[in-house]
């Protein structure tokens, strides 16, 4: 029927949008067709309406029966696809919208003043009216028009190149860093051709009115259910109730619009554009424009007393500092340097994120070279900047897996085909005795609102309602209700180091210098007692700290370090016109005052620093100064500011008394042992380094270099970071310590308690992140950590690093990595591993220089200088693996390196320690390998992983999600700085910072502790046993009123409308309301998580043996009522008279039984407080009991005709009626605490679970094979890296890195680290 069918292998009618990235989705055309449009709305009218609203709640359906499937480039509407992780699948379905030259020439007219209209009116037309299209590599295509789509606030265009629709994206993509400082301002009209296809650079938030929400809000599918029960109910005469519901929907429905308006208004509040920038034109002049009409190309002016940004730009001339809050999470405000101008170097957002400026960040102040402007290129405007990455992940959150709603679903379709059932039914037994048709139609009906209870979404929301109120007096603010169930299943706890489980500052622990022989010092621990050299001046001067309104401002490690040292920073309002350099505002730093007077003193009469460091005149005369000069104060020319990827940070510096320039470093000792001379180094450099990394301290190296006295201001300003950053002389060590928070600890022990996995995701060095975890309890004093490294083996490791940016794979099949297991037993005392080479018959050992032995693609290879590792503590061996999906590779790696009389190694270790459930710990460049390499292995590694440091933010996200991968539920903690990502995704993320960025995070806590983490578990574990409560009661309650009814429809009978009122109103709603009153359990966790499943054996057990009790009873006083002498059948005269001795029956025992099931369903520890402490529900249930004993025993006459209840005339059978309501209570509790709760959940589905074979979770599973391979991990005596890379030690490499650098490691040297 299509026109397109053939040319349409040249014509696709099916694509993909971004492919091979996460947010990949499928795209298919669709034309409109007048033949299914005119038979859908025939279907449509046939059916009065109905079809139109199901086609409404699910629109790719509409578009299924209007449109016919065509060609990409001809379809007028898309469906668009997204199929989330192989779990979720979301429809969007999109109009084809064309931009045309008419557009542009509209948005000209109306823009553009009077003379620049007169100049673009004099160039030839076809030149001006083009649209400009970019996709990527600054490539504009020029267009007179262009089909385009929107979809989740994004625009996707048609490319004719590649026959596909492409995103639309901004300048950063695949663009070399020289092409920014080679642009120019942009002419008027191809500002005005980008604002066309860009669109207006504005934060685009959904925004319908009043009327349209209301509308939509009706027609939610709770809402129409519940129109059409009070409709049935109106028909039906139940007026009392059916007003109550009415109301209630009118209340909740004018809530919900209510607050949906709100949330939209105050997040368009936060996006909305206001305000002027400065934009430079292609003449080169400024001219003021609305921010709003800023687009990709454009080079902004950032003024002087500082601007909030609306754009991503790139600095390419001048300073800036900002505040980065709202992104980060961290108040430290960010110094940002111009971009280097390379042709070699490509750039990317995350490695060159210190020289880019991010939309919704703070100028704070801006630096710049004599009177050159400070300018930024613009290269992302609207919904592509990083603002609008974070509303729009706002707005379309990653839906997450929530079994408890899922399951809930399930159940009430369940419920839905009882009610078919009893629908059926009773249409049948009624048109069998005669009844009247109207009548029939409308009990059959009712019966559908009785056992799917309108009121069940609502009830559903009570504990998470009262669950959310007792965070917030926790001072513990949710923004995603629907995660607190979700927490109350979590049993895999990540925590990020700084900031969460250690305090934010750091203390000063003391400083290790470098003595003139080569040699470490004995530790200083009072820096103010350093002599003016050097390593002091590197002290003083490497930092990014500012002075804002008087204060100094900067990174804590920065403070810390500059105020140990007692030296002023001066603000450069202050400095005087002759300090300035003339061409330069530097910062300035200030010696002590009395530091001047007393230097004579200190040089003399401080002895122990003289003898620690070299002379005093060898120091003078080092740095170029006279032996009688005093003055050190000094002034930073240039900074090149620190990143996570370089690990460091330099300043080029020159003595305000000297003309020599000199270049202070200081970063991770890893990294700056490479930039080092060799000769600088101390022997024992990497001992030292383990020594204090093992104590958990932080250190930070120091280095040092001289430029050439030729170099002058100038040439500083133009000199690269390779060429500052290299050949430099070690100076030494200075340690911080980073002291646990006070709770950190007690909560680690109760997570541990409770069998909840607790795991450290860090961005410090990996030594110091195994001894934070022994301090605070991740790891017990019992249990061994093994270290994971991964290297690069044999010539398949082609591995080949340009100077600039790049590091290339040989992406061969035969690439193998080698992975070393180093074991470090913590406090256990153990024997070290002798292992025995027959080659020569020499004893090897860890004195042994070198053994190299290979078999195959097995290595065998050690070596021992600069281990990392704690001789008296620690036993190793080293194996090397081919890149293997399979178990059976370890196992026969281990075998080869253990066992394999070829290579005559033997072993006599002490083995214990495998017995012990031992750990790993791994590096963020490992883990990288691992997922990408070694998937089987990766599964085993997270299964016992605890600990991975040089993590990087897209390392810590990806890590979260195959922890759920392996059906963890993962709760994340972090400050919010660079856990974004991983709070983003996890089950529960919990953020404990107070900035924007935690908009990100479901849940966020005030009191900056882990204790959150508790609470948050607590209380969804509260509001879970309470939503499990109450769905089974409100099923339940539906059942044992379809029971009842089902009974009384049998002889024509009904409850009545006032005693259909009192159970709905009295006892349903108020029990309901009252439920999750009940307090979150005060006591420790326990180590049981409550069930998440509703379609598991121990709630399907529960309601199926209630109900069979409830049946059982309500059948056996049907059936002693008519054994009763004095019994007198029900004779249907009129339908509002429906009281009988049945009536009474059915309506008195099904009252006990609410009551007993609401009792029954309120469960106290160990997940919440016991039931007396929630009062309300107490009194609920006396209250409740008094008044169905009342009318059971002896009601008024006014309250029996009230309830049109007929009361037997004995008291005998009232009485008996008590005793059949105590009877049930008695078996509903022994079915509950005996039948439900310790056979089939204790003894039968906790045991199950728990077992490694029967265990439906993956992790369970791989604990079982792990504890079936023999002698693994094969243990490696000393890891040192692979000799093949050694020789790029000399050479820096200047790469995009996605993580910290681990120890003596390089960098770039592996996927997705490049």
């Amino acid at each position: 029927m299509t026109p397109h069918n053939d040319s349409k292998d040249s014509k696709p009618c099916i694509g993909l949008l971004n492919p091979d990235q996460e947010d990949q989705m499928k795209v298919c055309g669709y034309r409109r067709s007048l033949m299914r449009t005119g038979f859908c709305w025939a279907c449509i009218f046939l059916t009065g309406g109905l079809l139109r609203l199901v086609l409404h709640w699910w629109r790719h359906l509409y578009l299924y029966a209007t449109c016919s499937q065509c060609s990409l480039e001809e379809a007028e509407q898309v469906l668009v696809t997204e199929d989330y992780q192989g779990k979720h699948k979301m429809y969007h379905v999109k109009q084809i919208q064309v931009l045309t030259s008419s557009n542009l020439k509209t948005l000209l007219e109306k823009e553009q003043q009077s003379i620049e209209r007169t100049h673009i009116e004099c160039d030839h037309v076809e030149n001006v009216l083009q649209l400009s299209v970019h996709f990527t590599s600054a490539q504009f295509k020029k267009c007179s028009s262009i089909r385009i789509f929107r979809c989740k606030q994004l625009v996707y265009a048609w490319n004719n190149n590649t026959n596909r629709f492409q995103r639309i994206n901004g300048l950063d993509l695949n663009i070399p860093c020289s092409y920014y400082h080679q642009q120019r301002g942009l002419p008027v009209h191809e500002q005005i051709s980008r604002r066309i296809v860009f669109g207006d650079n504005e934060i685009t938030v959904p925004l319908r009115d009043f009327k349209t929400l209301l509308f939509l809000e009706v027609l939610n599918p709770f809402y129409v259910f519940q129109l059409f029960s009070v409709i049935l109910w109106f028909t039906y005469d139940y007026y009392y109730y059916a007003c109550v519901i009415l109301l209630m929907s009118v209340f909740g429905i004018t809530v919900s619009v209510l607050q949906t308006k709100k949330n939209q208004d105050v997040l368009q509040k936060t996006v909305y554009n206001t305000g002027n920038a400065w934009v430079v034109d292609h003449k080169g002049l400024s001219k003021e424009l609305p921010t709003r009409a800023i687009v990709p190309g454009d080079i902004i002016e950032i003024p002087s007393s500082g601007c909030t940004l609306h754009c991503d730009a790139i600095l390419i001339s001048g300073n800036c500092i900002l505040d980065e809050s709202m992104l980060t999470g961290e108040s430290v405000p960010v110094t940002k340097t111009p971009l280097p101008s390379k042709r070699d170097m490509i750039f990317d957002k995350t490695e060159h994120a210190r020289h880019t400026l991010f939309c919704g960040t703070k100028v704070i102040q801006t630096r710049y070279i004599g009177s050159k402007k400070v300018l930024a290129f613009v290269i992302n405007t609207g919904n592509i900047t990083a603002k609008g990455e974070l509303i729009r992940s706002i707005l379309y959150p990653p839906p997450v897996d929530y079994k408890f709603e899922q399951d809930s679903y399930k159940f009430i379709q369940f419920l839905a085909i009882i009610a078919c059932v009893g629908f059926i039914y009773t249409l049948v037994t009624k048109i069998l005795r005669g009844t009247d048709p109207v009548k029939i139609a409308v009990e059959s009906l009712d019966l559908i609102t009785i056992v799917v209870p309108p009121a069940l979404p609502a009830a559903m929301t009570v504990g998470r309602f009262y669950a959310q109120k007792r965070l917030k007096t926790s001072e513990i603010f949710c923004i995603s209700p629907r995660s607190i169930n979700v927490a109350g299943s979590i049993n895999c706890c990540c925590f990020d180091k700084t900031g969460t489980l250690t305090e934010d500052g750091l203390d000063m622990w003391g400083v290790v210098p470098k003595s003139s022989t080569n040699q470490f010092q004995i530790p200083l621990k009072s820096v103010d007692r350093l002599p003016f050299d050097h390593f002091l001046f590197g002290m003083v001067t490497c930092h990014s700290i500012t002075i804002l309104n008087g204060r100094m401002m900067g990174d804590p490690l920065d403070l810390k370090m500059f105020e140990s040292t007692g030296w002023e920073l001066e603000d450069s309002n202050n400095i005087p016109d002759t300090e300035k350099y003339g061409i330069l505002y530097p910062t300035i730093l200030r010696q002590p005052r009395g530091g001047l007077s007393g230097m004579a003193e200190t040089e003399s009469g401080s002895k122990n620093e003289i003898k620690r460091q070299s002379s005093v005149d060898d120091l003078l005369a080092t740095v170029g100064i006279s032996p009688s000069q005093k003055n050190f104060d000094h002034g930073i020319v240039r900074e090149f500011p620190f990143t996570s990827a370089l690990q460091r940070m330099s300043v080029v510096t020159r003595c305000l008394s000297d003309q020599v320039f000199n270049v202070y470093c200081k970063g991770s000792p890893e990294m700056l042992k490479k930039l080092c001379k060799p000769q600088s180094l101390p022997d024992n450099y990497s001992q030292q380094l383990s020594e204090f990394a093992k104590k958990g301290y932080r250190i930070i190296a120091i280095a040092f270099k001289a430029l050439s006295h030729k170099m002058n201001y100038t040439k500083v300003q133009r000199l690269s970071r390779e060429e500052v950053e290299n050949n430099m002389e070690f100076l030494g060590f200075v340690i911080l310590e980073n002291r646990l928070k006070p709770d950190t600890t007690k909560v680690i022990n109760a997570l541990n308690a409770a069998k909840i996995r607790t795991i450290m995701i860090t961005g410090d060095n990996i030594l110091t992140a195994i001894s934070v975890a022994r301090d605070c309890g991740i790891v017990s004093p019992s249990q061994s950590v093994i270290t994971v490294h991964a290297d690069p083996i044999g010539d398949s490791a082609n591995i080949q690093t340009n100077t600039g940016t790049e590091c290339n794979f040989d992406n061969s099949s035969d690439k193998h990595y080698k992975l070393h297991y180093t074991l470090d037993l913590g406090s256990k005392t153990s024997r070290a591993y002798l292992f025995k080479s027959c080659f020569n018959s020499n004893l090897f050992d860890p004195e042994t220089p070198e053994f190299t032995a290979q078999v195959g693609k097995t290595i065998f290879h050690m070596e021992s200088t600069n281990s990392l590792v704690n001789e008296s503590t620690s036993s190793y061996a080293e194996s090397g693996l081919p890149t293997s999906d399979s178990l059976a590779s370890v196992k026969t790696i281990d075998t080869w390196t253990h066992n394999d009389a070829e290579l005559g190694i033997k072993h006599t270790p002490d083995e214990s320690w495998r017995r012990q459930e031992c750990i790993f710990a791994m590096d963020g460049k490992t883990w990288q390998i691992v997922k990408d390499y070694f998937p089987e292995e990766m599964e085993i590694l997270l299964t016992r992983g605890s600990i991975y440091a040089r993590m990087s933010p897209d390392q810590k996200q990806a890590l979260v999600i195959e922890l759920q991968n392996l059906d963890y539920c993962v709760a994340m903690c972090g400050d919010g700085a660079n856990d974004c990502g991983a709070l983003k995704v996890a089950h529960a993320g919990i953020s404990l910072s107070e900035t924007e960025a935690s908009i990100a995070s479901p849940f966020t806590s005030r009191n900056p502790t882990i204790s959150a983490v508790l609470k948050v578990i607590k209380e969804g574990r509260a509001a879970l046993v309470t939503s499990f409560g109450i769905f089974k009661y409100m099923a339940a309650y539906s059942l044992v009123q379809f029971i009842s009814v089902m009974i009384l429809y049998s002889i024509d009978s009904n409850l009545t409308d006032k005693q259909y009122l009192y159970v709905d109103l009295g006892l349903i709603s108020i029990f309901a309301f009252f439920f999750g009153k009940t307090e979150s359990f005060d006591g420790m966790l326990v180590e049981q998580v409550p069930l998440s499943s509703l379609i598991s054996s121990t709630p399907l057990a529960s309601l199926l043996l209630h109900l069979t009790v409830v049946t059982a009873f309500q059948v056996t006083c049907w059936v002693h009522l008519h054994q009763q002498p004095w019994f007198k059948a029900f004779e249907p005269a009129d339908e509002d008279h429906l009281g009988c001795f049945e009536n009474y029956t059915m309506f008195c025992i099904s009252s006990f039984q609410y009551i007993i099931l609401a009792f029954v369903f309120s469960k106290g520890a160990p997940y919440r407080k016991p039931l007396w402490s929630n009062w309300p529900l107490c009194l609920a249930f006396i209250v409740n009991l008094c008044i169905i004993v009342y009318l059971v025993l002896y009601p008024s006459d006014w309250v029996a005709s009230f309830f049109q209840l007929i009361v037997p005339p004995t008291m005998r059978f009232r009485y008996v009626m008590l005793a059949y309501g105590a009877a049930s209570f008695i078996c509903h509790i022994f079915v509950e605490s005996f039948l439900v709760e310790y056979l089939v959940f204790k003894k039968y589905q906790v045991k199950r679970e728990k077992n490694w074979v029967t265990s439906k979770q993956k992790y369970m599973r791989l604990e079982h094979d792990i504890s079936n391979i023999k002698n693994w991990p094969p243990i490696t005596e000393v890891y040192e890296p692979n000799n093949l890379i050694d020789c790029e030690t000399e050479q820096p490499t200047y790469v995009s890195l996605h993580a910290e650098q681990n120890h003596d490691t390089q960098l770039g040297k592996f996927p997705g680290f490049c």
